[in-house]
């Protein structure tokens, strides 16, 4: 049996925030744990670029099997009807525009979906829902932050939900990861349900029909442990037709 085809949204490089800065050098990128996760897991990657033409979402949702929306800079609030905050600092809306398009696209066509982080909660808003533009703004929300060097050391414990797909993948009810971010879901979207929170009350999993969840965390960086290795692995047998969610 040919192994699956994950497709791997990317991100974009601080160049391609200001085309003024360097204009001759805009790039997109792909961290490579994300596709060595992938890889771990049993499946293959193919990159998608973040195109300005958002007819093409469609096309790129019949070539692979499952898609992947990973972590990056913040979503825009124009998507969720919100004025910029001095503590949002969004990246070029090319990016938040296209993400959208195609997480819809691919939720039409019943393809699993993955995000991690800021893919998370872009799905949110997706789906309609809102988030924090920083979670200082949440009543009793800690600092979840990554605190010293970009090593993902930073750490806190989450409840899964009982019954729900994240709960089916990992076994286990609570887990340690780690936290890496300043926002978070604020408004649940449409059809959504939360499957995994913090001890102060900020969601750290959503997910919906089918194989679609997001997680407020990093698992491809703590590829080697169980929680992270079953939730790709999941994934992976779920964009090759070989796991019922």
């Amino acid at each position: 049996m040919s192994k699956p085809l994950i497709g791997v949204v990317l991100a974009l490089t601080p160049e391609d925030h200001d085309f003024k800065a360097l204009p001759a050098y805009r790039f997109e990128f792909l961290k490579q744990h994300y596709y060595e996760a992938i890889e771990a897991a049993g499946a293959i990657t193919i990159a998608i670029p973040l195109s300005e033409h958002l007819v093409f979402v469609d096309r790129y949702c019949e070539i692979v099997d499952g898609l992947f929306f990973v972590g990056g800079d913040d979503v825009h609030p124009d998507l969720y009807g919100e004025k910029l905050d001095p503590l949002c600092h969004p990246q070029m809306p090319r990016r938040d525009h296209f993400e959208v398009a195609l997480i819809k696209a691919a939720y039409r066509k019943r393809k699993p979906i993955l995000g991690i982080c800021r893919g998370s909660q872009i799905m949110n808003v997706a789906f309609g829902g809102s988030l924090h533009q920083d979670l200082s703004y949440r009543k009793g929300a800690v600092n979840h932050s990554q605190v010293g060097e970009l090593d993902f050391s930073t750490r806190h414990v989450v409840k899964v939900v009982p019954d729900t797909l994240l709960h089916r993948l990992t076994g286990k009810t609570e887990f340690e990861t780690n936290t890496a971010h300043h926002q978070g879901v604020n408004k649940l979207g449409n059809g959504l349900i939360v499957s995994a929170g913090s001890a102060d009350g900020v969601i750290e999993a959503i997910e919906g029909e089918g194989f679609t969840l997001g997680v407020q965390w990093h698992p491809e960086a703590w590829g080697r442990d169980e929680v992270s290795r079953n939730i790709f692995a999941g994934f992976c047998r779920a964009a090759a037709g070989t796991m019922s969610p």
